[in-house]
């Protein structure tokens, strides 16, 4: 009798465990950081957090993505497919061949010398056909600021 109720308790615990583990998870899916995943190979892929992407170069049908740590990574696909992937929000076609993360944007210039200034030290080209969705994006995610 002893032991039957022992497994009873025990059976009780772990299925009360399993269900608020499920719910745990469930509940924290929304907590993830969102990520894209890019192939490096035929049947391999990585996941990388869009946080952690700088910004992306376009080289032929190809797509070079620069992180924040310095490296880079380059994928056979194009930079138009990722974009259509990536927070429209964050991430912003600047020229013909770059998209910038906007968190990572600490300077820009868009009179005279048409730049945008990363926080690694970059400057990229505003190409004369991006600009004004780069402005209407910009002053959307830093709260519509006023430029002079």
């Amino acid at each position: 009798m002893v032991s039957s109720s022992l497994t009873n308790v025990n059976s009780f615990g772990v299925s009360n465990f399993k269900r608020e583990f499920n719910l745990f998870n469930t509940e924290n899916l929304s907590l993830k950081e969102p990520s894209i995943s890019l192939p490096i190979s035929c049947k391999k892929t990585i996941s990388v957090a869009w946080k952690d992407i700088s910004h992306l170069e376009a080289i032929s049908n190809y797509t070079m993505f620069y992180f924040d740590n310095g490296k880079k990574l380059l994928v056979s696909r194009t930079m138009k497919e990722f974009l259509a992937k990536l927070d429209a929000e964050s991430f912003v076609r600047v020229h013909k061949s770059f998209a910038i993360n906007l968190n990572y944007l600490i300077q820009f210039d868009v009179k005279e010398e048409m730049f945008v200034q990363l926080k690694d030290g970059k400057k990229i080209s505003v190409s004369r056909r991006k600009k004004k969705d780069f402005l209407e994006k910009t002053k959307s995610y830093l709260g519509n600021l006023e430029f002079c």
